[in-house]
């Protein structure tokens, strides 16, 4: 017989100990974590191509690397962050921008993750998808697919475009 997953709290989650990985999630009182070896050097590139992109740009939004967010009961830590018009930044924080770059998460966990980021009003959601040399930009509506041969561009970041070629070279 099959035993239903523990569920905790966001007062237990937050007591449990630190720990190195930084991709330790809650959802709807179930921890996801994430072994940093799961998301290999190909991740990591394509994060660090975009940051770069993101912090040269003229109207430098706040980027936030590995931030943590609560969403109700959930607490996401996307790759990567945008807070455009706030100053002060706090777990309460709701991101303009949450990136997500897809490496292990199964799919119902990232439909999971862009419901939650959709609900709780972020903007705008990009999905990287360096494999296939895509990005998916979820907004509370709708959502557009950007191809290899594309630039990625937001009505949020007005000047801001790069080629999908340069991102994920």
């Amino acid at each position: 017989m099959a035993s239903a997953a523990v569920r905790i709290t966001v007062d237990e989650f937050l007591a449990l100990p630190e720990i190195e990985n930084p991709h330790r999630e809650l959802v709807h009182g179930e921890i996801w974590e994430e072994p940093a070896e799961n998301r290999g050097e190909t991740h990591e590139i394509v994060k660090s191509n975009l940051a770069f992109a993101l912090s040269l740009f003229a109207g430098r939004p706040r980027l936030l690397i590995g931030s943590s967010f609560w969403f109700g009961d959930a607490m996401l830590v996307p790759d990567l962050s945008l807070l455009i018009n706030s100053c002060e930044v706090d777990r309460t924080s709701i991101p303009d921008i949450a990136i997500e770059i897809v490496s292990a998460d199964s799919a119902t966990r990232l439909m999971e993750k862009i419901a939650l980021y959709r609900e709780s009003a972020v903007s705008e959601i990009w999905v990287l998808y360096p494999r296939r040399g895509t990005i998916a930009i979820y907004t509370k509506n709708a959502v557009r697919e950007v191809r290899e041969t594309g630039s990625l561009t937001s009505p949020l970041l007005p000047g801001f475009a790069l080629p999908l070629a340069e991102l994920f070279s």
